[in-house]
């Protein structure tokens, strides 16, 4: 958050004639709110097995957390599974998600063949970030230290054979980058 902050302080003086208003300039230049790396993750496992997987290879140690990242798209209501684990050595924390959900919604009209009648189901699918479809998971590295390597790490997945591709993303230029601010 970068920005500038303007004060206007009153200045009493003994004579009650003169009264100073004092101006002070404050800028911020050092907050950032976006302080993390993303990589989008190419992968047909699911969750649990890429978050085991990740935990055996790059020696982490991700858990599911009870809360789910949950959104709310027209009537439906989809929560995300997140595995994170805090390194607290490294100042380092790890989370885990996908970017894909998919859910069956029961179709209202029947289709009649013969003497049976049947629903025909429909399925949607939702993304956490609609602007990168093909992406199956993100993992979000937020880090204090300046030690971090995002190449190092990206080279530890890359020689995972169950991952297909795994490469940064700009996440400022994201237009739905809010959605993956979860605290």
């Amino acid at each position: 958050m970068l920005g500038e902050i303007i004060c206007i302080f009153r200045v009493n003086s003994e004579n009650k004639k003169s009264k100073k208003l004092a101006i002070q300039r404050l800028v911020l230049d050092t907050i950032t709110d976006d302080d993390y790396e993303l990589i989008a993750i190419h992968c047909s496992l699911p969750s649990y097995r890429l978050a085991f997987i990740l935990n055996k290879y790059l020696d982490l140690k991700l858990f599911r957390t009870k809360e789910d990242i949950n959104f709310e798209f027209d009537d439906l209501s989809i929560g995300f599974p997140l595995y994170q684990f805090d390194d607290q050595f490294q100042y380092n924390t790890y989370s885990l998600l996908a970017n894909k959900f998919r859910t069956k919604i029961a179709s209202q009209d029947p289709v009649s063949e013969g003497l049976f009648s049947q629903t025909e189901d429909a399925y949607v699918t939702k993304y956490l970030i609609p602007e990168l479809k093909n992406v199956d998971y993100f993992l979000k590295v937020e880090t204090e230290s300046s030690m971090f390597s995002s190449k190092t790490l990206l080279t530890q997945l890359l020689t995972v054979s169950q991952i297909v591709t795994a490469y940064q993303v700009e996440h400022k230029e994201l237009k739905s980058k809010n959605n993956l601010i979860f605290e």
